[in-house]
């Protein structure tokens, strides 16, 4: 690497540092991130050639804007779902169950696997985070729920064609198919969940939830909900259409906010509070700065080739030749995926790897660039999304409380990947 290269690391890992004390600092972490990210594009700006430069930046903004969209969208649709009580819905049936923390526990982290494999990691996190803020009784019980809700995300995610960016990506690429990464990624990605949801269960606090009763919801605005649930479905449908998510976001955005004004014009929403746009206003813009910092730092790095020299360093020169090469090198691709994001590195990667590689491998690289990420709550979009929404959710607690667990989950998942790959003769270990 040149002195750029190494500049421009060393910056982002000190940045990586300060957001960790960010509490010790006294420094809110979108300041840090804004910064870092800027700082590091002026730094390329002596000496780089002013095209190439901006179109790198037209490119980076792109991918920015597009995560920005799907995030304002989906995080205004989750607003109005809890506006109109959805979630206090949701808690209230919850309620009547009788059922135990621990059981809720379980419920909500099935829940969350599977709600991230139909829609995506991100929109579930986010979605979880409404309704679990309403049933856990005790802080710590509910930042632990936060920790597994991660890994629970991005662990579905991980296993689907639509989960996550990356699988998305392999998918159009036509790397595997929707059968096949849901076929081969099941058992891997419910290692990864349910390893750490049973080590974090240990953590959780006994709740006395004896005689707790629901709060009484007054009658749903069904139409205005299903349309915020359709609205996530939209999301993945016009995949169909070569669009990206965010059109369905928005495109659901547009047709909710269109019914709640009808209804309004027509007094059966008699209060101007419904209005969608005061929703909006409540979104956590902190949330949405640390994303566009965090990527502008990645962008950066990724222009200098610095991830691109991760990746010949992971995988050599000739990995085709030496399939067991391969899985070495997507084990600590989502290893690094937990500190870089794994997009780039997955983009990275795929124009790495020869035509000719089986489609079992593209199938580890779903599994660990989308559970890699749960290492530490910077490392994916559902922790950094959490991160926002949660003020205890620091990256030491993190580390303290979660890092662990998923670092087992990952390398359990991994070791279910090789066994599958064992018993259908793909891969022999022992010859």
């Amino acid at each position: 690497m040149g002195v750029i290269e190494i500049l421009l690391l060393v910056i982002f890992l000190n940045a990586i540092l300060a957001i960790a004390f960010e509490h010790s600092l006294g420094i809110n972490k979108s300041w840090i991130a804004l910064f870092t990210g800027t700082v590091m594009w002026m730094i390329i700006s002596f000496g780089a050639d002013p095209k190439e430069m901006h179109h790198a930046i037209m490119d980076g903004s792109a991918e920015i804007f597009e995560l920005i969209v799907f995030l304002i969208g989906a995080m205004t649709i989750v607003e109005m779902m809890g506006h109109f009580r959805f979630f206090t819905w949701i808690e209230s049936k919850l309620v009547e169950l009788k059922i135990s923390n621990y059981q809720l526990f379980w419920i909500m982290g099935g829940i969350t696997f599977v709600g991230s494999a139909l829609l995506d990691n991100l929109t579930t996190t986010l979605v979880m985070l409404q309704i679990g803020s309403r049933l856990y009784l005790k802080k710590e019980n509910y930042n632990i729920f936060v920790i597994n809700t991660i890994i629970a995300a991005n662990a579905g995610g991980a296993m689907s064609p639509v989960g996550d960016v990356t699988t998305i990506m392999m998918w159009l690429e036509g790397k595997f198919t929707a059968w096949q990464v849901l076929g081969y990624g099941l058992l891997p990605s419910l290692v990864a969940w349910i390893i750490p949801q049973y080590w974090l269960t240990r953590l959780i606090i006994r709740e006395d939830r004896e005689g707790r009763k629901g709060e009484k919801v007054e009658e749903l605005k069904w139409s205005v909900i299903l349309i915020g649930l359709l609205t996530f479905g939209m999301a993945v449908v016009v995949n169909l259409l070569h669009l990206p998510p965010f059109f369905g976001i928005l495109f659901g955005l547009g047709v909710a906010a269109i019914v709640i004004d009808f209804k309004m014009k027509r007094g059966k929403l008699h209060k101007k509070a419904n209005k969608i746009v005061n929703v909006i206003k409540s979104i956590d813009m902190a949330t949405i700065a640390f994303f566009i910092g965090i990527l502008l730092s990645v962008n950066a790095l990724n222009y200098v080739g610095v991830l691109d020299k991760i990746a010949y360093l992971i995988f050599g020169e000739n990995p085709e030749s030496n399939p067991i090469s391969i899985v070495i090198g997507h084990t600590l691709l989502g290893a690094f995926s937990a500190v870089f994001d794994n997009v780039p590195l997955t983009a990275a990667v795929i124009d790495m790897l020869p035509e000719g590689i089986n489609f079992h491998y593209w199938i580890l690289l779903a599994i660990t660039a989308g559970t890699g990420g749960s290492m530490l709550v910077i490392g994916s979009a559902a922790g950094v999304a959490a991160m926002g929404q949660v003020p205890d959710l620091t990256v030491k607690y993190y580390v303290q409380k979660g890092t662990f667990p998923a670092v087992i989950g990952y390398v359990g998942a991994i070791l279910v990947w090789l066994l599958e790959m064992m018993i259908i003769g793909q891969i022999n270990l022992f010859a």
